[in-house]
């Protein structure tokens, strides 16, 4: 065989060895997003991660050891985030990745949600607008803050928007 031909040939196990390495190193970076969201990320049921843009591959040219994610946000079914990895405190790669969710959270109620505050006291019931200040599944207490007054209360989390505030748990 001639030099030219062992060339092409080593350069084309070369290319192979490079493109299966960052085969791993994406399936590595998937593993540790998906796993950091499940963790990070609690007020979503996150399913699995739906994709990683192609182009970002080869960013991924170096090993790492560590990632964290930011959210840019989230539809009914999608969450996106803008995960960095590195490795001993140098940014190897900022990569942007979706990750499809439960169209239902795992909430009835999330925090920062505005809620109707229905407070009961025998024969007298008030209704008055507040916000939610924890996530909470229907049955739960949370604290809530009325918004005319300010004052934080506790109630329990009866519908997707009313928290019940009863005159013995005040």
């Amino acid at each position: 065989m001639s030099a030219k031909l062992w060339n092409v040939v080593l350069l084309l196990v070369l290319l192979t060895i490079f493109y299966l390495k960052a085969g791993e190193r994406l399936q590595k970076a998937k593993n540790m997003a998906l796993e950091y969201a499940k963790e990070n990320f609690k007020d979503v049921e996150i399913i699995d991660v739906v994709k990683i843009p192609q182009s970002y591959e080869e960013k991924l040219s170096k090993d790492f050891n560590k990632v964290e994610c930011k959210s840019k946000g989230k539809s009914s079914i999608y969450l996106y985030l803008d995960c960095t990895f590195s490795k001993d405190e140098e940014t190897v790669a900022t990569i942007p990745i979706t990750f499809r969710i439960s169209a239902t959270t795992k909430y009835t109620i999330v925090k920062n949600q505005k809620v109707s505050i229905v407070y009961l006291n025998k024969n007298i019931k008030i209704q008055m607008l507040g916000v939610a200040l924890e996530n909470g599944k229907e049955g739960d207490y949370i604290k809530v803050r009325n918004i005319s007054t300010g004052k934080e209360l506790v109630g329990k989390v009866i519908s997707n928007d009313t928290v019940l505030i009863e005159a013995n748990r005040e």
